[in-house]
C-alpha cells in the first residue's frame, strides 16, 4: 500500500476519536466510530494474506454490529427524549444495550470471543493498534455513560473479564493471542474502576499501553511468533531478552515495576468503595494471568520450550536484534524506560486526594 494513502487512513484513524472523545450528540459519536473502523479496515488487511483478510473481516462485522447498537440506543434516546444528547438520562434497557455494545468494541466478558482470534491473524504492530488505540474511543464513551449505567454491571463484567482473560492464556503457546488475552485481563481492571474514579482509569489506561506497546514492539523486532522461539532470544541478543523479561513481569504486577501501580491503585479505589469480594475476584485472576506471565520469562531465560531436537539450534539461522539506532529503538528505549521504572510514578497517582 502506498505510504502516502496509509498517512491519510492512520490521519483518519486519529481524527475519528477525536470526533468521539469531543461528541455530545450520539448520532456524532456514531460518526466518529465507523469512521474509525472504515479506516481502519484497509491497514489491517494491506498485506493481503488469507489469514489477514480473514481477521479484518471478523473485525469489520463485530464493530458494524457494535455500532449498530448504539445507533439503536441513540434512536430509542430521541423517540423518549426528543434530542440526540449523551447527556439524557437512558432507561434501563438502553443501559444494558450500550454496555453490551461497548463491551464487544472492548473486548469484554462476554463479548470478547472474537479478540484473540483476531489479534492472531494479523502482525504485531497491526495487534498493537487494536491492542491500545482502538480501545482509546469506546472507553472514552464508557467514561461519559459510566453515571448513567449500573456501577455494579461494569465491576461484575470486568471481573469475569479478569477471570476470563486469566483463565483463557494458561493454554496458549501464541505470543500474539496471550497478549490479546492479556489485554481482555487489562481491560477488566480498567472496566473495574471506571464508574468510580475515571482519572484512575485513564491512567490505568496509559500505563497498560506503554507495556502493551514495549512487548509488541520487540516481538516484532525479533519475530517472537511463539513460546518455542523465546529460547532463541537470549543468544541473539540478551540484553532485549533480559528487558523482555522486566516488561513482561511488570505487565503482571510485580513490584516496584510500573505495572504494580495498575493493581494497587485499583485495589485502593474499590476497597475504599467498601468492594472487597469483587478484589477477590480480581486478584485471583491476576494469579492466573502472572502464571503464563512466569511461563513466558521461564521459557525465556531458564529453560529451552519443549520442542525436537532440530529445532534447538533455529537461533543460529535467525538474525539477530538490529542494534543500529533509529526511531524504532529510541522509541522502544524509551517505553522500556518507562515500563520498568515505576517507582518514580507513584506520586503522580496521589494527585486525586
Amino acid at each position: 500500500m502506498n505510504r502516502s494513502i496509509v498517512l491519510i487512513l492512520m490521519f483518519n484513524v486519529g481524527i475519528s476519536v477525536v470526533i468521539v472523545a469531543s461528541s455530545h450528540s450520539w448520532f456524532s459519536v456514531w460518526v466518529g466510530l465507523e469512521l474509525n473502523t472504515l479506516s481502519i479496515l484497509p491497514v489491517l488487511c494491506s498485506q493481503f494474506t488469507p489469514r489477514g483478510v480473514e481477521s479484518t473481516v471478523k473485525y469489520f462485522l463485530v464493530q458494524a454490529f457494535s455500532a449498530a447498537m448504539i445507533l439503536n440506543v441513540a434512536m430509542i434516546q430521541l423517540w423518549l427524549s426528543s434530542s440526540w444528547s449523551i447527556d439524557c438520562p437512558l432507561n434501563y434497557f438502553s443501559s444494558i444495550v450500550l454496555t453490551m455494545a461497548l463491551s464487544l468494541k472492548l473486548g469484554l466478558f462476554p463479548c470478547h470471543y472474537w479478540f484473540p482470534d483476531v489479534v492472531q491473524g494479523l502482525s504485531f504492530l497491526q495487534g498493537l493498534l487494536l491492542s491500545t488505540w482502538q480501545k482509546v474511543a469506546p472507553l472514552v464513551i464508557l467514561i461519559s455513560v459510566s453515571g448513567m449505567i449500573s456501577f455494579n454491571m461494569l465491576v461484575i463484567l470486568g471481573c469475569l473479564s479478569v477471570l476470563v482473560g486469566g483463565w483463557g492464556g494458561l493454554n496458549q503457546s501464541q505470543v500474539r493471542k496471550i497478549m490479546a488475552f492479556s489485554s481482555i485481563s487489562h481491560l477488566g481492571w480498567i472496566s473495574s474502576v471506571v464508574a468510580y474514579s475515571w482519572y484512575m482509569s485513564c491512567a490505568m489506561f496509559i500505563i497498560y499501553s506503554i507495556l502493551s506497546s514495549t512487548i509488541f514492539l520487540i516481538n516484532s523486532e525479533v519475530s517472537l511468533y511463539n513460546l518455542s522461539s523465546l529460547g532463541r532470544l537470549m543468544y541473539c541478543n540478551s540484553a532485549v531478552g533480559f528487558i523482555l523479561i522486566l516488561v513482561i513481569l511488570s505487565l503482571g504486577g510485580l513490584p516496584p515495576l510500573t505495572g504494580f501501580l495498575n493493581k494497587f491503585v485499583a485495589l485502593e479505589c474499590l476497597l475504599s468503595n467498601s468492594l472487597f469480594i469483587p478484589c477477590v475476584f480480581l486478584i485471583i485472576g491476576s494469579l492466573l494471568s502472572l502464571f503464563f506471565y512466569l511461563r513466558i520469562g521461564f521459557n525465556s531465560i531458564l529453560c529451552l520450550f519443549p520442542q525436537h531436537s532440530m529445532m534447538l539450534f533455529s537461533w543460529r539461522s535467525v538474525g539477530g536484534y538490529n542494534s543500529s539506532i533509529n526511531f524504532s529503538s529510541v522509541m522502544l528505549g524509551g517505553l522500556s524506560s518507562l515500563s520498568i521504572l515505576g517507582l518514580v510514578l507513584i506520586p503522580a497517582f496521589w494527585c486525586y486526594h
